[in-house]
């Protein structure tokens, strides 16, 4: 039977709908919306009759989306996307926000440029640029909680699509005047050997952030991994370094002028590692405004 003109689709009830499922319950749906668990119930069962359709199960106190759900859910995340959009389009001129999430080292090293020049051009834009570890970085952009992650390339899901920016070659470093860096600049293998290295401490970067370079040196060499210190960012790690506590592999990337008059910086050969490229991660159905299109072209020609 045909709807009544003004019969429509009430937004609420799919924004409780929409969250619900981001969220997995109920009750989390409940916190973030700020409403109580028994209106959002009621608001999905209302949204449930208007459709004619079942969205979800709930078991044990989690929910179990259904077929029809699926596409609920995706519709409901375009559309308020297109919501957002819209409502940044009717905003005063040059305002909005950008959102993104990183770790550390390129909140650090790759941005910086792009932001400066991003913040004359758009003084008023509220930027929100969030460290973040990668698996959670793309958990977000998988969410549409952010316009875009910066990740190293990797295999991504297939609604997501990756834009690179940039490679960097990776580097053996230690400290300045090491006894090594003389035999290191002249054949690097004569240091990354098992005889040397059971000798040398190894300082490896926190396994859970992105740009552990030493350890994929390591086995692509086929030697064991044993980690002398284990630090959580790249700017700890350089530190430790410098003070002589250990040797240690990572991108060009985090590798300033000055930490190259600080440290011995010995590039690797491309055969050894073939570098990391960096790039924009964002979900294929991601509408871009006048101003995300702007931030993305100049954080690509900024590195190029």
């Amino acid at each position: 039977m045909r709807r009544q003109t003004y019969d429509v689709m009430d937004l609420k009830a799919l924004r409780c709908f929409y969250v619900m499922i981001q969220r997995g319950s109920v009750s989390q749906a409940s916190i973030e919306l700020g409403i109580s668990e028994a209106a959002v119930s009621q608001r999905i069962k209302l949204l449930e009759t208007y459709l004619k359709v079942k969205l979800y199960e709930s078991r044990g106190g989690h929910v179990r989306i259904t077929g029809a759900g699926e596409l609920v859910f995706t519709f409901s995340m375009t559309i308020f996307d297109e919501i957002s959009t819209f409502e940044n389009q009717l905003a005063v001129e040059g305002a909005g926000e950008v959102s993104l999430s990183a770790h550390d080292s390129i909140l650090r090293y790759l941005l910086p440029n792009t932001v400066k020049v991003f913040r004359q051009e758009y003084p008023l834009v509220q930027l929100r640029l969030l460290s973040r570890p990668v698996e959670e970085t793309l958990r977000l952009v998988r969410a549409n909680e952010l316009d875009f992650g910066i990740v190293a390339q990797r295999r991504l899901a297939k609604e997501l699509h990756f834009q690179a920016i940039a490679t960097y070659s990776s580097c053996l470093i230690m400290k300045k005047g090491h006894k090594l860096a003389s035999v290191a600049k002249e054949d690097i293998y004569a240091v990354l050997s098992k005889e040397i290295l059971d000798e040398i401490p190894l300082i490896f970067q926190d396994s859970k952030q992105e740009g552990s370079r030493l350890v994929e040196v390591l086995a692509n060499l086929e030697l064991p991994i044993s980690a002398s210190l284990e630090v959580g960012t790249v700017n700890a790690l350089k530190h430790y370094v410098s003070l002589g506590l250990g040797i240690s592999v990572i991108s060009a990337l985090s590798l300033t002028a000055e930490d190259r008059v600080n440290l011995e910086v010995i590039p690797l050969p491309t055969e050894l590692d073939s570098g990391t490229t960096y790039g924009i991660v964002s979900r294929y159905d991601k509408r871009q405004n006048m101003i995300l299109s702007r931030f993305i072209e100049l954080l690509i020609n900024s590195n190029q």
